[in-house]
């Protein structure tokens, strides 16, 4: 077999582009009036330009949260620091399957969220936030690892019960706290409605 083409192999490659399964092809083009520009394309944006709108993005969230936190009286470090360290046990029972980390992952989450809500809530949220904790536990148990042990629901219920009970009996200084924003949505409202009348 010779490395050499000749004019007639040359011939029978042209007519073999200009043909498919013996059908002239047909030249696709943009639609009229639609020009082509190869930064339209969403994958054309640099990843450091990603980057870079993630890092906007994170530190609006940081400001936000930081604002409401200090104007609600929440307490967000001590809530980030509880999730963080439940992240990191939900990570690794998930990713070596041991059911044993699913329980102090969820019960510091739970915390988390207690926590962070504790000043307003004069400690309710706390208790909540561990019920939801162990309901987690027998829900992720349950699910993901087909444990079917009831134990984690007992002390959800009991943490709940209790935190009804605070929150029945810290009704009236939540309430007098509410007063201070009822006046407030009544504007609110107001305004709302103001602005939105129909002609």
């Amino acid at each position: 077999m010779s490395d050499r083409y000749t004019e007639e192999d040359t011939e029978r490659a042209r007519q073999a582009e200009r043909t498919s399964v013996g059908l002239e092809t047909q030249q696709l083009s943009l639609p009229s009036g639609v020009p082509y520009t190869a930064s339209a394309s969403p994958a054309s944006r640099s990843p450091q330009s990603l980057v870079g709108l993630g890092l906007v993005g994170v530190g609006i969230l940081w400001l936000l949260s930081r604002a409401a936190g200090d104007a609600l009286d929440l307490n967000i470090g001590a809530g980030m620091i509880l999730l963080t360290s439940g992240s990191v046990f939900y990570f690794f029972g998930l990713w070596r399957r041991i059911y044993g980390l699913i329980i102090p992952g969820s019960i510091l989450t739970g915390l988390s969220a207690g926590v962070t809500f504790a000043a307003l809530t004069n400690g309710v949220s706390v208790l909540w936030g561990l019920a939801l904790g162990f309901l987690a536990i027998y829900t992720i148990g349950l699910g993901l690892f087909r444990v079917q042990s009831i134990w984690p629901v007992i002390p959800a219920v009991i943490l709940f019960a209790v935190g009804a009970i605070v929150a029945i009996a810290s009704l009236g200084s939540f309430l007098g706290a509410a007063l201070i924003w009822i006046p407030l949505l009544l504007i609110g409202a107001g305004l709302y409605l103001g602005f939105t009348r129909r002609p």
